[in-house]
């Protein structure tokens, strides 16, 4: 049996969710691109394995998190959902945080840039991650900052008791799929302030199609590779080329992820080196960041990897912000390093707090 859908009011909505957080029971709030519903999924008290529900997994696929509700609940967006909570800015503030430098990243992206150089990889995506305290934090409204500043993002904010708050607006599909017909896009190539495009960007990019339509035709079926076109993250310019794939026989979603997943988007090429060059350099655990994330019915899912998010502890009152770079042997160490920072502004504008 399929779960029920019921709309509810915003209210109830709000109700449900500091429910199931006193309760411990983790839940999602979830938008998709461009669509003006916002779904909400909270577990089943039974634990009965819905057909339905929603994946969480970690980049390094060892932590993974299945919600399945018992019924699936939604809100339509219209304009009075913004104008009824929107912020007054004489009791909340945003972006005051300073970002400081790290001279341990910037060093590690000269590191990678040598490794590239010395044969060892193609390509090599290093991350960082900030962290800071805060007095009073408000998820609701950043929540909604976050769907109001990117539509064209896929909206998430999820809780599981053992890992915490997760809130994000990610622009990357890793996989949208229904009976035979598979859909993902090549996102890579990033710059700002409408800066020209290099080779690096243009080499980036090529490298995580590449690798994306190879997997593929590896399977009985048709490509099709569309045109690359430039799509916006807030101030920040991204390379983007959709993918499609009709199989002639219908496959395992499931064993598509195990083998998709991680992406050169986010992990490297050839993959085993540059996983192994993360896991030995960059110093800290990514957890789910640049995991996946989406909703699932049966063997069909809609998937994003997760970034352009943040980790919120409200019993530690911390904040935990993560960025990116791909790294080719025509990397820039200081524009990479600038290319991070621009992404975690991507979130950290986003940020609201109580004055």
């Amino acid at each position: 049996m399929i779960q029920q859908q019921e709309k509810i009011t915003f209210l109830s909505l709000y109700k449900k969710i500091i429910q199931n957080y006193l309760d411990r029971k983790s839940f999602v709030l979830f938008k998709k691109p461009y669509e003006n519903r916002i779904f909400f999924y909270s577990q089943n008290v039974n634990n009965k394995k819905e057909k339905r529900f929603f994946l969480i997994g970690s980049f390094n696929h060892n932590n993974t998190i299945e919600i399945h509700p018992k019924k699936i609940y939604f809100i339509n967006i219209d304009d009075n959902f913004f104008q009824k909570n929107s912020i007054n800015s004489s009791n909340y503030e945003t972006n005051f945080y300073v970002l400081t430098y790290s001279h341990k990243y910037k060093n590690l992206i000269k590191k990678a840039i040598k490794s590239i150089i010395n044969g060892f990889f193609n390509k090599v995506v290093v991350s960082r991650f900030m962290k800071f305290s805060f007095r009073r934090f408000y998820l609701k409204k950043t929540f909604q900052q976050l769907i109001f500043s990117y539509p064209n993002a896929f909206v998430t904010l999820w809780y599981d008791f053992p890992h915490g708050f997760w809130i994000g607006a990610s622009p990357e599909l890793l996989i949208k799929s229904y009976d035979k017909k598979f859909k993902t896009i090549s996102l890579a190539g990033t710059i700002f302030d409408k800066k020209k495009w290099t080779k690096k960007e243009l080499e980036e990019h090529k490298i995580v199609t590449e690798y994306i339509v190879n997997l593929l035709k590896t399977y009985s079926g048709n490509v099709f590779v569309g045109k690359t076109k430039i799509t916006t993250m807030g101030h920040l310019y991204h390379l983007k080329t959709p993918i499609s794939f009709s199989f002639l026989n219908r496959p395992n979603y499931f064993e598509i992820l195990k083998h998709m997943h991680p992406t050169p988007s986010i992990c490297g090429f050839p993959k085993k080196k540059s996983l192994e060059f993360i896991q030995e350099n960059e110093g800290y655990k990514r957890s789910f960041y640049t995991g996946y994330i989406g909703p699932v019915d049966h063997n069909n899912m809609e998937l994003y990897l997760n970034l352009r998010c943040a980790k919120i502890s409200m019993d530690k009152k911390e904040i935990s912000l993560y960025a990116g770079s791909g790294i080719t042997e025509n990397s820039n160490a200081d524009q990479e390093y600038l290319e991070t920072e621009n992404k975690i502004k991507n979130i950290l504008s986003q940020l609201i707090f109580f004055l």
